[in-house]
């Protein structure tokens, strides 16, 4: 990882609570650190006294989860279309709920409909059918998506040092590879909302940091 030795440790100050409505994605490809930084980032939030929920995904115990989970662990065929229709469900269906928390404060989702532009796109669905798809339909859009930018060999490494089970996606290699150009491709073009590079390949607090400065950024202006 780098590091730069001039940097001083990060220090918080507990400050009072923000008037706030904001939706972010922490997103990246697989071994990027985005559960990581989703779990740092609440402790970094709650010791700046600023409001937060946290939604992850996919959800496996949600409507239509179990499907999502037998295609990703228990290499169940779908067709490119029910990928997408299965993981565009579950955005639907937490529409309100995403709606509600936004408006209480910061609501952090640990992947969104950024991840399915990535990989269902890879899987042969257009690009601009997603998006219309996403806009016709009324997914809910983040204020903008923090992209974890870590080169896949690194990403690679820290995945498969990682002691747990591991999905299709995360054996595939070539797949991760991809998503990397993929990624690249979304953040360079601002595809459906605004994409924010962070540099992924730093310690753990330094990538947080990098998120929480621009929350609070946007908190006081």
């Amino acid at each position: 990882m780098r590091q730069h030795p001039s940097q001083k440790p990060f220090e918080l100050t507990v400050r009072p609570q923000y008037n706030i409505s904001m939706f972010i994605v922490i997103e990246g490809i697989d071994g990027a650190g985005c559960e990581t930084q989703a779990i740092n980032l609440q402790k970094w939030l709650a010791k700046g006294g600023i409001p937060h929920s946290f939604i992850k995904y996919p959800n496996y115990e949600a409507n239509v989860g179990k499907f999502i989970r037998e295609f990703l662990y228990n290499n169940k065929d779908l067709s490119p279309q029910m990928q997408f229709l299965l993981y565009s469900m579950q955005f639907l269906s937490d529409r309100d709920t995403i709606r509600t928390k936004r408006a209480e404060g910061v609501l952090i989702a640990d992947r969104y409909f950024s991840t399915t532009l990535c990989f269902q796109t890879l899987e042969g669905i257009p690009l601009e059918t997603e998006v219309r798809f996403a806009n016709d339909f009324g997914i809910e859009k983040p204020d903008f998506v923090f992209y974890l930018n870590v080169n896949p060999d690194l990403a690679i490494k820290r995945k498969h040092g990682e002691d747990k089970e591991k999905n299709r996606r995360e054996k595939d290699f070539a797949f991760i590879r991809k998503t990397y150009k993929q990624y690249e491709t979304l953040v360079k073009d601002q595809v459906w909302t605004t994409w924010i590079n962070i540099d992924g390949e730093l310690d753990v607090d330094r990538v947080t940091r990098q998120m929480y400065d621009i929350i609070r950024e946007k908190f006081n202006r």
